[in-house]
């Protein structure tokens, strides 16, 4: 019970109190509430993207079987850049809402580590380098295309460097529980919070958005007849 040398306080000791009472009493139910709001938020947008991403999977993969690698081979290995992409993209958005705001704590830490590992897996690498220079050539692909495929890689590239410096400690015990040491492996899973990595990671899907849409726009230009007929000259060369 307040007594009468409370109120004889200042104004902003009153309200500090007062906040930090409020905050003890009621921070676990609001935060709850956030949570579950964060939550639904997500998924709803997770269901959205979900619904395209698998769309331009399917797609994809369809065209991916049809192409004829002989006669157009810069479109099968566009083809196959852009279905890594995807494959991986839609493993990203399926954890985001899980690993950002997953009302049970439990599963929300599985779910970062197994979205942290993924990202720390996931390297354009392995499909771009040499293999672009070779599309730019056979395809005649316009400057403005060319630069915003070569610009969105470059800031997926960093964006994941960030991420993979920051977990690179941790990435033994992210899924496979490598550390012998139980207590240590306890600890560093523990210590995983999705804050810690907001801001790599909202770079990351920024990055994975500016990917997609230059991926879209060169795809597009490449399946043109001017383009197709380039393909060919090309070879003859």
């Amino acid at each position: 019970m307040l007594n009468s040398r409370f109120f004889d306080k200042d104004r902003s000791v009153q309200e500090r109190w007062f906040r930090m009472k409020f905050h003890r009493n009621f921070g676990l139910q609001i935060k709850a509430v956030f949570l579950w709001r964060l939550y639904r938020k997500l998924e709803k947008e997770f269901k959205a993207k979900d619904k395209v991403i698998n769309g331009a999977i399917e797609i994809t993969v369809k065209e991916c079987k049809k192409v004829n690698e002989e006669l157009f081979p810069a479109t099968k290995q566009f083809l196959n850049i852009g279905l890594y992409f995807l494959l991986a993209e839609r493993d990203i958005q399926a954890l985001k809402a899980d690993a950002f705001a997953h009302p049970n704590e439990t599963k929300r830490n599985i779910a970062l580590r197994a979205l942290l590992l993924t990202i720390y897996e996931w390297d354009m690498g392995k499909v771009t380098g040499r293999r672009m220079q070779f599309i730019y050539e056979s395809t005649g692909l316009s400057d403005s295309s060319r630069s915003m495929v070569v610009d969105a890689l470059k800031k997926l590239k960093k964006a994941r460097k960030a991420i993979e410096n920051e977990i690179s400690e941790a990435r033994h015990n992210t899924i496979a529980h490598r550390e012998a040491d139980a207590l240590h492996q306890y600890e560093i899973i523990s210590e995983l919070k999705i804050m810690d990595f907001s801001i790599a990671l909202t770079g990351l899907y920024e990055a994975s958005d500016m990917l997609l849409k230059s991926l879209v726009k060169a795809m597009l230009e490449i399946g043109t007849t001017e383009n197709l007929f380039n393909q060919v000259n090309y070879r003859k060369k």
